[in-house]
Formats: structure tokens, C-alpha cells, sequence
């Protein structure tokens, strides 16, 4: 989700002061926050914005130098830039005023945040979600050019929700906002629809209408206009000076925000209260119009329901309305949470018609302060990017040293005691006594012949995909040494600020299939198993044979024709060589029933079943042991490689 345009950081960055810059079409909000402290972020009140807002405008004054906000506004000598941001960064009319007013936001924030010594400089900047990959980059390599430090770019609806989901906005759908969420930014100039699943954040199509706040603005300059009891002179004035008409917009900006900051509930009680601004408005030869831009509800409400033209004929309200249901209507899936974002936010009736329209108010969340949520979220993503780059640096060391592998090797005679057991449990039904039945019919013409094909068996059985027994062996002891390996992050997680639950290993399974369900997925898992298995066949080739035929004919020569062999041989290591490799004759293999000769192997089971179990996990210590370590210490790599990625997920 987030597109750096510098990303050098390493684990020495946790010193490093975070900007968030939420440059706006309609204005600009700045937060500060620090890498290594836990305190949110605070909004910076920089020289000239207004309630620690600025608003997006730029001039480059001939005599004054660069002015931003409301200052660039009200210049009378001079006409500012306005609403310049924009995707299109190849036309002079958008970089020329993007630059300025970043370059001298710049200034102001160096001069008003001073650095200590050693400490670094991280500049965050918010994007819609629907600007395209190139114009990100360009955006990144523009703004890299003015910021010292380092630049990140992270889209604003991921900012807001990052803002939700730590200040506790969304406190009473805290177990939603883990889920897919609708943010719907509403600004000056426009209203964005972004949804935010797991797998990232895409914007939603909500028709053809451009809704910003502005139009309401819009609307109560016209009708201030048009009941001034100076209209007239008033409006001579807006034509001849922009200056007064831009300062006039501004004005109407502000009684709107004064309207909805007040108790609705109060105001539409007492219909004669009026909520906004008063002020002048001054001609060029020093003449003044007084301006009253205090609204009633009943104001208020026509200016909300009046049609207007560039929103096809519906009111602000109701384009409010057709937008949100489109949105909704368009959704790739549900949407736990709707998330109301921006300054205009604020306004009362956005929040109603959205639980209206969505039919459970507890999935609906309007921040405490909507105005600054973004640029707060955008310093909180900074902080957590910085975290982030530390703690994964932090376990790419550890898997670089030796202690997961030396974790692993002290705990390896469990595992391939485990593996030998998994692998001789239940062999000799499964393979032992059907082998012998068929020696018996003469299958095979010697005992060594049996015992290889019994090998062979194991061996097919071990490889097949779907047989559970080896994956289970290793699932078990990686869930054994789970606790050991959580010890070793543990450092980790305190230094880089994680809660301690988002580092547990989760359990390691595997499902009726035979397949091995692991986070880090079946790739790297399925290797090391596939490694474990043909170390584990190699020696089963051998201990197989040697244990099986050394109990085996000993059961045979217990009984019938071969107890008088067994009991003349003088050598009985010769003997047990020869009847190995002989053809015995078929009266003698058929002395003693199936069925006696089944009860002898079933009677034996246990105790050569354990001491086959034994002898493999020593062959598998003896030969396979580095190979063992090496591919069970890549899937626990795999493993904390993967927690480290949802890990980063919960730090802010």
C-alpha cells in the first residue's frame, strides 16, 4: 500500500521525526510524529493557516515573496493558485504551484520543528487511490526534490483508516475495522470512494458527479450575493477586485463551517438562531460593504436542496445520497465499516444518510476531528513504515545468525525419533505381513528379495503427497519449539513497539488432504518436507532390511523345519546369511499356517517396531542430520518471515 521514493531505512532510523502532509484540493493539514515514541501524532499550527488549517493556495508575490493560505488569498496584487493538485504533473499550471507551496510548507516546518542532532526527516504524502502508477511516481520523484529526508507516499484512504482504527474513532466497531472498509474522503473539490480489503485499497465507481464541499460555499455566496441589501455595489466590487471575491468565498467557507460545528438539534429547535461569520468586503477606493453570512436552519436547508447545474439538476443532499448508494452498489464485497473522512465530514446529515443507507449505525464511523484524520493517519504510516523496516531488519539478522538453527539442532533428536516412530508405527501390519504371505506363495524367491520390496513399499508410501505421517512428525516438533523461537522476537517486538500477541506462532496443522497448512505458505513448507522425506527414504532402505530380516527370520526359524537348521548351525550369523539369500523350498515357507505366522510378526510388533523407530532416527542423526537442520531451519525461517509481514500489519 505504500510506494516510497526513498527507502534506505534500516533499523538506525527509529530516531526520525515524521511529517504528514495532507496536501488537499481545498486545504492542507500537516502532522508531526516521532519513529520511537509511542504519542500520536499532533497537528502542526504553522505560520498563517487558520485553526491550524491551510488553504491549498499559492502566490509567488513580487514584493512579499511566496505566499501560502489565506494570505495568498487576500493578496490584492496578485492572483493566487488554486486547487493544483492534480494527476496531470506534466502541465506547468500544476507543478509550477505544487512546488511553491510545498517548497515554502517546507521552510515552515524546518523552522517551526528543529532536529536534533543524528535525527532523521520523513516526509509522508497522501494520494487518491485512483491516480495512476506513473503519476504516483512522478508525484514522489517531485515532492523527493523538495523534502530533506526521505519521501513516502501512501494512499489517504489507507491513512484514515490507520487513523481510525489507533485513535479510537471506530472504537464501537473496533472488531469490524480489521474488515474490509469504505472510506468516503469528502473534500473541497471533490468526494472519493476507496475500498480497503487485505489485499489493498481500490477505488469505487460511484458515477460521473464531482461533489466537493465547495458547491455548498458555492451556493451561499450566490444567495448572499443576491440579499445584500448593497448588491449592487457589492457585486461591482467581486467583478473588479478577485482579491474581494476570493476573500468572500473564504467567508462563506467559514460561516459553513461555524453552521455545522454548532448543535444541530438546537439550531433547528430555535428557528430565528443564525450560526456563521459577519465581516467586510472593501473596494478598491476604500468603500465597504458589510457582509452578513449567518445562516438559519432554514437557510441552511435550502441551501442543501437547491438544484444545481453542475450536479445535473439535483441538490448538494441528494447528489450526496445517489453517490454513496452507487458506491455501495458497486462494492466487490461487503463492507464491515464505512469510514467518513475530511473536513466536510463534520456536517451532520452526511453521517444520517449514510446509516440510512447502509441499515446499521454501528457500521458507519465519522471521526472526532474528520479535517485532520488523513494527515494524522499519513504520519502514523510514516512511523509504522519506519517500525516496520526495523523489525523486519531485526529477524532477517536473526535468521542470518545461528541461533534458529542451533535452536534447531539441540531439538533434533526429538525429530528424528519422531520421523523413525512415524515412519515404523504400524509398518508391520501394513506391510510386513502381507510381504511374508507373499513370500510364502512364492512371490519371492528369497527373504532379501521380500525385504527390499517391503523397503520399496515404505519408501512409495513415504513419498506419496497425500500420506500425512512425515508432515505430521514435523508439524508437531515445529509447534514443540514454538515457544523458543517466540523467545528469541521477543526483544524484537518490545524494541519496535508490537504487541506481544502478534508475534505467537500459530499452530502448524495438517488437513485431511495430507497437505501441511502453514502461514508462509505450501512452497517453501512442502520443500522441506519433500527434503525430510528423502533423507528419511535413504535410510530406510538399509534399516529396514537389517531390522526387518534380523527379526523376521528369527520368527521363522523359531518355528517348523527351520528350528532344527537354526538350532545345528554353528554359526548362526552364516546361517542367518544363507537363509536370507536362499531359495527355501516351499514346503518348508508353508510349516507353519498364515495365520500362526501372522500371530508370531503381530506378537513382535511393538518391540520391532521400537527398535526399528530407534535405528532410523540414529541413521537419520548419523547422515541426513545437517541436511535435517539446514531444511527444517528454512521452514521456521519461512515461518518468521511471515509473521514478521502480518506482524508489521499491527504496528502504528
Amino acid at each position: 500500500m505504500t510506494e516510497p521514493a526513498d527507502t534506505a531505512d534500516t533499523a538506525d532510523t527509529a530516531d526520525t521525526v515524521i511529517i504528514g502532509f495532507d496536501l488537499g484540493h481545498g486545504e492542507t493539514a500537516l502532522a508531526v510524529g516521532r519513529a520511537d515514541l509511542a504519542a500520536p501524532p499532533e497537528v502542526l499550527d504553522l505560520p498563517g493557516s487558520r485553526g491550524r488549517r491551510h488553504v491549498s493556495a499559492v502566490l509567488d508575490h513580487p514584493s512579499r515573496g511566496v505566499l501560502v493560505g489565506e494570505s495568498a488569498v487576500a493578496a490584492r496584487d496578485g492572483s493566487p493558485y488554486l486547487d493544483f493538485r492534480s494527476p496531470d504533473l506534466g502541465l506547468p499550471e500544476v507543478v509550477a504551484p505544487l512546488r511553491l507551496f510545498v517548497a515554502r510548507i517546507v521552510e515552515d516546518v524546518l523552522e517551526t520543528t528543529p532536529l536534533r542532532p543524528g535525527q532523521e526527516l520523513r516526509w509522508v504524502f497522501g494520494i487518491p487511490s485512483d491516480w495512476p502508477q506513473e503519476a504516483r511516481a512522478q508525484y514522489a520523484g517531485i515532492l523527493a526534490e523538495l523534502c530533506p529526508g526521505s519521501v513516502e507516499i501512501v494512499p489517504e484512504s489507507r491513512a484514515a483508516l490507520l487513523y481510525a482504527r489507533a485513535s479510537g474513532d471506530a472504537a464501537r466497531s473496533a472488531h469490524r475495522v480489521s474488515g474490509p472498509v469504505l472510506i468516503v474522503d469528502n473534500g473541497a473539490s471533490a468526494q472519493d470512494f476507496t475500498y480497503v480489503s487485505e489485499h489493498g485499497g481500490r477505488p469505487v465507481d460511484h458515477g460521473d458527479i464531482r461533489l466537493g464541499a465547495a458547491l455548498i460555499e458555492k451556493e451561499i455566496y450566490h444567495r448572499l450575493v443576491l440579499r445584500s441589501p448593497q448588491r449592487r455595489l457589492l457585486e461591482k466590487i467581486l467583478v473588479v477586485s478577485p482579491a474581494q471575491a476570493r476573500h468572500l468565498e473564504l467567508l462563506c467557507r467559514k460561516a459553513k463551517e461555524e453552521f455545522f460545528r454548532a448543535d444541530q438539534e438546537r439550531i433547528a429547535a430555535n428557528p430565528k438562531e443564525r450560526i456563521g461569520v459577519m465581516d467586510t468586503v472593501e473596494a478598491d477606493d476604500g468603500e465597504e460593504v458589510m457582509v452578513d453570512i449567518r445562516l438559519s436552519y432554514a437557510d441552511m436547508r435550502e441551501v442543501l436542496d437547491s438544484p444545481r447545474t453542475e450536479l445535473g439538476g439535483l441538490s448538494w443532499r441528494d447528489a450526496f445520497r445517489q453517490n454513496l448508494a452507487a458506491a455501495l452498489g458497486s462494492l466487490p464485497g461487503h463492507a464491515a465499516l464505512v469510514l467518513l473522512t475530511g473536513g466536510p465530514s463534520r456536517m451532520g446529515f452526511l453521517g444520517e444518510i449514510a446509516r440510512e443507507l447502509v441499515g446499521d449505525p454501528d457500521r458507519v464511523v465519522v471521526g472526532g476531528e474528520p479535517e485532520f484524520a488523513v494527515a494524522r493517519g499519513l504520519a502514523l504510516a510514516g512511523r509504522a513504515a519506519v517500525r516496520t523496516a526495523g523489525f523486519r531488519e531485526g529477524i532477517s539478522e536473526l535468521l542470518r545468525g545461528e541461533a534458529v538453527e542451533e535452536t534447531a539442532r539441540e531439538r533434533l533428536p526429538g525429530l528424528t525419533l519422531a520421523l523413525g516412530s512415524a515412519v515404523a508405527d504400524g509398518m508391520t501390519e501394513r506391510h510386513v505381513i502381507p510381504a511374508f504371505d507373499r513370500w510364502r506363495k512364492g512371490e519371492f524367491v528369497t527373504l532379501q528379495d521380500m525385504a527390499e520390496q517391503v523397503a520399496a513399499d515404505v519408501h512409495a508410501e513415504l513419498m506419496d503427497p497425500a500420506d500425512p505421517r512425515l508432515k505430521q512428525a514435523v508439524a508437531d516438533w515445529q509447534n514443540g519449539i514454538a515457544p523458543e523461537l517466540e523467545e528469541l522476537i521477543t526483544p524484537l517486538a518490545e524494541r519496535w513497539r508490537l504487541p506481544a500477541h502478534a508475534l505467537r506462532l500459530p499452530e502448524v496443522t495438517v488437513t485431511d488432504a495430507g497437505e501441511f497448512a502453514v502461514r508462509a505458505g505450501s512452497g517453501t513448507a512442502a520443500d522441506s518436507v519433500a527434503n525430510v522425506a528423502r533423507v528419511v527414504s535413504v535410510a530406510v532402505a538399509t534399516v529396514v532390511t537389517t531390522v526387518l530380516l534380523g527379526t523376521g527370520t528369527a520368527l521363522i526359524a523359531t518355528t517348523g523345519p527351520f528350528a532344527v537348521l537354526w538350532g545345528l548351525a554353528a554359526g548362526k550369523g552364516e546361517a542367518m546369511r544363507r537363509m536370507r539369500t536362499a531359495d527355501i523350498p516351499m514346503w518348508v515357507r508353508r510349516a507353519k499356517s498364515e495365520a500362526s505366522l501372522a500371530a508370531k510378526l503381530r506378537g513382535k510388533a511393538a518391540s520391532a517396531e521400537a527398535e526399528l523407530a530407534q535405528q532410523m532416527a540414529d541413521q537419520f542423526l548419523t547422515e541426513g542430520g545437517d541436511t535435517l537442520v539446514h531444511d527444517v531451519s528454512a521452514a521456521v525461517a519461512a515461518e518468521l518471515t511471515a509473521l514478521a509481514d502480518e506482524a508489521a500489519l499491527q504496528i502504528s
